[in-house]
């Protein structure tokens, strides 16, 4: 699949600044350094940084790569992707999974997080591209989890 530039995103892109990882401790607070042993603090922060450190991407958001991981509303199944490559009928916006399933850990609810965090190295965890998503249970309480919070602008915002 190519990639192609659409205003000041770029269409199909790894990341959401573009294609290379270049220059990512000017984009997205994420481990820099040795890990797990040193943390050299190249993007400006060894934990958490504040909302907006970085540039916001094409769409405005701030932070939807690095610094914490995202809760979402969809539950982890790792049976729904194949469900929807399976499906006959045309999907547009899919609502995810119903329910969580995930067969290395059949017990535990779970919901999908994305955009990595402040501990995420490329040689551990890579999951500041925009296609990663991970499983994490509901009852858990991490450093490094967060949500994203939208507000709705009106015309006159």
């Amino acid at each position: 699949m190519g990639v192609r530039r659409s205003g000041n995103a770029v269409k199909d892109a790894p990341y959401h600044w573009g294609v290379l990882k270049d220059g990512l401790e000017n984009r997205a607070n994420t481990w820099t350094g040795t890990f797990p042993n040193e943390n050299d603090e190249a993007d400006g922060f060894e934990g958490a940084a504040p909302v907006k450190s970085f540039e916001a991407n094409a769409f405005g958001l701030y932070d939807t790569s690095g610094n914490v991981w995202e809760w979402t509303s969809d539950w982890y199944n790792t049976k729904y992707y194949r469900t929807l490559a399976n499906s006959e009928e045309e999907i547009i916006n899919p609502q995810g999974a119903k329910e969580a399933y995930n067969a290395n850990n059949p017990y535990v609810q779970e919901k999908v997080i994305k955009g990595g965090s402040f501990l995420c190295h490329e040689s551990y965890c890579a999951s500041y591209r925009i296609s990663s998503r991970m499983a994490n249970s509901t009852d858990s309480a991490q450093e490094h989890l967060g949500f994203r919070t939208v507000k709705s602008l009106s015309k006159k915002d």
